[in-house]
Order: C-alpha cells, then structure tokens, then sequence
C-alpha cells in the first residue's frame, strides 16, 4: 500500500508547484542555523498539518503543527536537503517539497493543491524550473489523446500503433530532457532528486544513471538521493 502512495506522491512531485510571484511580505521567523517553513492557507482547510520525509518506499512523520487564522510554522535542523510532504488532518490533501537550511514561504490553495507558491527557496526555485518545463513537453500528450480515443473505437490496431510511437516519443523527450538537467545542474541537489527518481522509471537505464551519478558535485553525492543511487547500483 506505502508503494502505491509512493508512486502517487512521486506523480505530485513533478506536476506540482508554482512560481513564487505576487506574493506579500510579512514578517518572518527567523532561524540562522536550520530552517524555518511559515505556512499559509488561502481558506480553510485542516486544524492540523503533519511534516513527514519521503523515504525510498515509505514515509516517515517528522512533526506537526496546529494551524491557527489559516497560519502553521515548522522549524529544524536538517542534515541535508530532502523532498518533504505535508499532509493535513482529516483530508486527503499533500503537497511535495524540498526543505532545505533557509528561512521560507509556503502558500496553498486547498482549492487548487497543485498551484502552491514557495518563497524564498533556491533549490525549490530550481525545482520549478524543472518541473515547469517536464510539464510543457507532457502536453504534447494531450493532442494523442482524441487520437488514441478514436482508433480504439474504431479498433484501428495501424493507428494504435501509431500512438504508442508517439507516446514513446515523448517518453523520450522528457529523459533526454531529464538528464540533461542533471548535466547542466551537477552541483545541485535537485539534479541528485531527479537522477533518483529515474529508478523508478519502466526502464531503468542502470549505465546512464551511473554515467549521470558520476557528475554529481561531491556535495551532492552526500545527499540522500545520490546515496540511494549509489547503494541501488552498487556504485560504492
């Protein structure tokens, strides 16, 4: 069942997010050594959020915090940045992110989860980027799909065919697109969360993730992530 969740959650992590802009200042808590995550909720949605970490294929709660006037605060100390969840109580409502050692916003729309706003976040910044961009290839399957409809319909194997070809297209586009992230962000521990989550892929590439792995920062290499990659491929 955990592996299930997993698998939902890792679809939220990459089609979630939005773009830190118009947002208001207001005062923050501050935390020089560890991080400080204030939380807003644009309408009601739970008294209590939960913050749990996202293992390989399970979840680990970290804390909670009661929300009060639609407002939560998180504070801590982590070793190095992680992709976290929240999770509010009495719903079935989550929101994937990174936490990282920094003082930041984080603003949610019960009504519109997947358009969250995070402020004050580089790595999650650079997450967006990603993200934004994953999104904007993944379109493209939205024309295939009247297509696919169709042929299915009408039992046309040859167009059916046709399809599958395009969706592997696509498919393709979005790993070429995926390593070349990796590439171009080497000393950045999303490129270790990206890299990762292609072990989870229907076709795990074992000597492209090594060849990626290996362009790792040697800070990075000590994060979470690129650990698992090291111990799933053996590459210790």
């Amino acid at each position: 069942m955990k592996k299930i969740v997993i698998a939902s959650l890792f679809s939220l992590f990459i089609f979630s997010c939005n773009n830190p802009k118009g947002q208001s200042e207001k005062e923050s808590v501050s935390n020089k050594n560890g991080f400080v995550l204030q939380g807003t909720l644009k309408s009601f949605l739970s008294d209590k959020v939960y913050l749990s970490k996202i293992l390989e294929n399970d979840i680990q709660s970290v804390d909670s915090a009661k929300i009060e006037n639609n407002n939560f605060v998180f504070q801590g100390i982590i070793d190095q940045p992680e992709r976290f969840i929240l999770s509010f109580e009495n719903s079935s409502a989550a929101v994937i992110f990174i936490v990282e050692n920094t003082n930041f916003e984080i603003f949610i729309d019960p009504n519109q989860l997947d358009e969250f706003v995070i402020k004050g976040s580089e790595l999650n910044t650079k997450l967006f980027e990603y993200k934004l961009a994953s999104k904007n290839i993944f379109k493209k399957i939205d024309y295939l799909f009247p297509k696919f409809q169709k042929a299915r319909l009408e039992n046309d194997v040859k167009k059916l065919a046709e399809v599958g070809n395009e969706l592997k297209k696509i498919e393709s586009e979005f790993t070429d697109f995926s390593y070349n992230f990796i590439k171009n962000n080497s000393d950045s521990y999303v490129a270790a969360m990206v890299l990762s989550d292609q072990l989870k892929s229907s076709n795990v590439d074992t000597l492209r993730i090594s060849n990626a792995y290996k362009l790792l920062s040697e800070t990075v290499k000590k994060s979470p992530d690129a650990q698992l990659i090291a111990v799933s491929l053996n590459l210790r």
